[in-house]
């Protein structure tokens, strides 16, 4: 099963139905009876695009009245609705109560540089909607007043804080396109992408070439992100020398996070890299000073987070420095400052068995590490 979720919107035929279905997408998107946008179709249209589609369909409405969605919901007989624009909790309590299908929200996030965001109302809103109701929430971009289908993305950090905010599956929408999937992925990791623009060669025309880089963009960085290697250490040296050919094989700009609680053998594994390196100094665990620099074939910065008091530390210590230098860093606790890892880096999650026995589990993100761990196996 794809971890993924991906809606192909603003559909605007048959042929281009069938485009979304071949490659690989869950859901198809079809507006309906939007003035504002090109991709819109009316009633009678949706329903011929919808009838033709092997999976399942939302139509897209915007600042509709409750017994207008009813209308177009008896008629299309759709999957869902999926309410753009500024949708009331109480109509979504209404709608909840009068039909059977599926109710997706969205929430706006300015573009770019466009002005202060009222991120806790959206927070408020998203939980409303949640309490509501909603099947799903979409997280879109407006940009110019135009509420979707900018093209334009908003702040995916931002968005990935939101999504925190609701139990419901959430979608990123807003800019996402074959080029930048991976980084929203990684970077928000919604439910799914919901995207229009992103695959089209010109206005309301899908291109099928777009289409099939994103699918593969978004297949291959689903199984970066679930590729794992598992190994049981029954001693402190073979912990130690899985660190150390880590360390033999770590470039310029290595970024190791090291996960698990005490006595998992977070420092072990470290003295394993340095060794790697042919540091000559004997590591210990920079728990009092935070970080300890050593000189090997490249510089290792060891930097353990255990008694930091918030991400303000880590912040005051300039991490930039260390994460994207020409050394490699290492950090112990590493889960404790999870949301500043660069987007790709080395987890290494470190389990306590019994005395002598840890499990350890090696994850990679970013293809570079992906060859270490390929290597390591």
């Amino acid at each position: 099963m794809n971890k993924y979720k991906v809606k192909l919107c603003g559909t605007t035929s048959v042929e281009s139905a069938k485009m979304a279905v071949d490659a690989g997408a869950d859901y198809l998107g079809v507006l309906v009876n939007v003035g504002i946008s090109e991709r819109s179709l009316n009633i009678e249209q949706a329903k011929i695009v919808a009838n033709s589609c092997k999976i399942p369909v939302m139509t897209l409405l915007y600042n509709m009245s409750v017994d207008d969605i009813c209308h177009v919901v008896d008629e299309i007989k759709p999957y869902g609705v999926h309410l753009l624009g500024n949708t009331t909790v109480e109509n979504v309590y209404e709608l909840k109560r009068r039909l059977g299908c599926q109710i997706w929200l969205t929430v706006y996030l300015l573009a770019k540089g466009q002005g202060e965001i009222d991120v806790d109302g959206i927070r408020e809103l998203m939980k409303s909607y949640e309490s509501a109701g909603a099947d799903v929430i979409v997280i879109d971009t407006v940009s110019l007043g135009r509420f979707g289908g900018t093209g334009k993305t908003a702040d995916w950090d931002m968005a990935k804080d939101l999504i925190k905010s609701v139990l419901i599956p959430v979608f990123l929408a807003g800019g996402v396109n074959p080029e930048n999937v991976r980084e929203a992925l990684i970077k928000v990791d919604p439910y799914g992408v919901d995207l229009a623009s992103g695959v089209e060669s010109s206005k309301c025309n899908r291109d099928p070439e777009k289409v099939k880089k994103l699918m593969k963009e978004i297949r291959k960085t689903e199984d970066e992100i679930n590729y794992s290697l598992n190994i049981t250490s029954h001693s402190l040296e073979e912990t130690k020398n899985i660190g150390k050919q880590i360390g033999k094989m770590a470039f310029a700009g290595t970024v190791i996070a090291l996960c698990g609680d005490l006595g998992s053998g977070k420092t072990a594994f470290t003295q394993g890299i340095a060794e790697g390196l042919d540091v000559q100094s004997y590591v210990t665990s920079p728990t009092f000073i935070i970080v300890n620099q050593y000189n090997g074939r490249l510089a290792l910065y060891h930097i353990d987070t255990y008694r930091l008091r918030s991400l303000d530390d880590m912040y005051e210590l300039g991490y930039e420095e260390f994460f994207y230098s020409d050394g490699v860093t290492a950090i112990e606790w590493a889960q404790k400052v999870e949301e500043l890892l660069p987007e790709e880096y080395l987890r290494i999650e470190l389990e306590y068995v019994s005395e002598f026995e840890r499990q350890i589990t090696i994850k990679p993100y970013g293809q570079r590490y992906i060859d270490i761990t390929e290597q390591i196996k």
